[in-house]
């Protein structure tokens, strides 16, 4: 394990006073964004000036459920109609009996509509879909490559960047994760218009590089009411400043060979600096409170980094004390590398229906890896007393 600094107080402001009271709080959030975006991720637009969507026809998907495809297009400028790019998203609904089944035992369930899992990637039959679906939620997929590619050193920006690029130039400094992360929040645009859905009830959840999609979607669109990175590591619920052995550090993700598109472009000057970073991951996580944040991770995941993941979750948790929910800042480590399993999705499940529905989890969800360094290695500040 390498130690390379302590964790920086995410609860000091830009001006260096420290934020003191709950009420406080929303100036600093609206800091730290500035902070990750301008630093980590590149800054994104707004939503596009255009947006048309083209409903598809539902179809039968099985098991009494049905799907549909539909396509949004986006136009960032109504001047220039032919600079455009578009995105399918595939609504996946639960069958009636599976409905019916979760309001037999639990009546306010699916009351105001159905609750949803939007996953950022294609739906392929999985075990975790499966699992999400079985539980009477929605799942709403996109295929988040097609608005930018994950092409190791890739040298050109996707169809989404592309078009900005060619209306705004370097306006815009925003690389892979924040193009996934933005599209997450036009798919969530989307979902909202759907009369099956609640919009209170939307969670976030993928694995890997889209985990590390979704954790910024979820950071910074607070609509996104659970947020669910799975195996997120670097650039996700990893720390750059903890690292276990065999872990992707921020050399590796921003050499040139390999990721450095996914980042801000210039990120990769902090790689053998980290100690000199104004901000770790726990600044991202801690956008989430009082929101529930699961991590669902595999303890022998090295190249995630386990370790570093659990010295994050434990810096995140005093800005939850701080505003008063504890128990919603929350880490599972199962059995295994890197993969996303049908227990990953159970375990969201019930954080889910605990968060939307009231219906109390039966199991503690604050695991910590072996290894990881105690608290006093990491970090030195507390959460204030309020």
């Amino acid at each position: 394990m390498q130690i390379h600094g302590m964790f920086p107080d995410p609860l000091v402001t830009v001006d260096g006073a420290r934020v003191q009271t709950a009420a406080a709080w929303p100036h600093r959030r609206v800091e730290i964004p500035h902070l990750l975006l301008g630093i980590e991720y590149g800054t994104m637009p707004d939503v596009p000036e255009i947006v048309r969507v083209r409903d598809g026809a539902w179809q039968p998907s099985g098991n009494g459920r049905r799907s549909r495809a539909d396509r949004i297009d986006f136009t960032p400028d109504g001047r220039c109609p032919d600079v455009a790019f578009s995105v399918t998203v595939t609504p996946t609904f639960p069958s009636d009996a599976e409905v019916a089944h979760r309001q037999a035992t639990h009546p306010g369930f699916g009351r105001d509509g159905l609750p949803v899992v939007v996953v950022v990637y294609v739906y392929a039959g999985s075990r975790p879909h499966e699992g999400i679906l079985g539980n009477g939620y929605a799942v709403v997929n996109y295929p988040n490559d097609t608005l930018d590619p994950m092409k190791m050193g890739q040298p050109e920006p996707g169809p989404a960047r592309a078009s900005y690029r060619t209306l705004f130039g370097d306006h815009y400094t925003w690389g892979s994760i924040a193009a996934w992360a933005w599209g997450a929040s036009r798919v969530l645009d989307h979902v909202l218009t759907l009369s099956e859905v609640d919009a209170k009830c939307i969670a976030i959840s993928e694995h890997s590089r889209n985990g590390k999609a979704a954790l910024l979607a979820g950071a910074l669109d607070e609509r996104f009411a659970v947020v669910n990175p799975a195996g997120s590591g670097c650039a996700g619920a990893g720390s750059y400043l903890v690292l276990g052995d065999g872990s992707e550090d921020l050399a590796a993700l921003t050499s040139r060979e390999r990721w450095w598109a996914w980042t801000y472009p210039e990120f990769g000057q902090w790689a053998g600096r980290e100690p000199d970073l104004p901000l770790d991951q726990h600044f991202l996580m801690g956008l989430l409170a009082p929101r529930p944040v699961l991590r669902t991770e595999g303890a022998d995941d090295d190249w995630a980094n386990p370790i570093g993941t659990s010295a994050s979750y434990l810096a995140t948790q005093p800005i939850y004390d701080f505003l008063g929910a504890a128990g919603n800042n929350l880490v599972v480590y199962g059995e295994g590398g890197q993969d996303q399993t049908e227990g990953d999705a159970q375990n969201l499940m019930a954080v889910c229906d605990e968060a939307l529905f009231g219906i109390v989890k039966s199991k503690s969800m604050n695991d910590i890896v072996a290894g990881a360094p105690a608290l006093d290695r990491v970090f030195d500040w507390v959460s204030p007393v309020v």
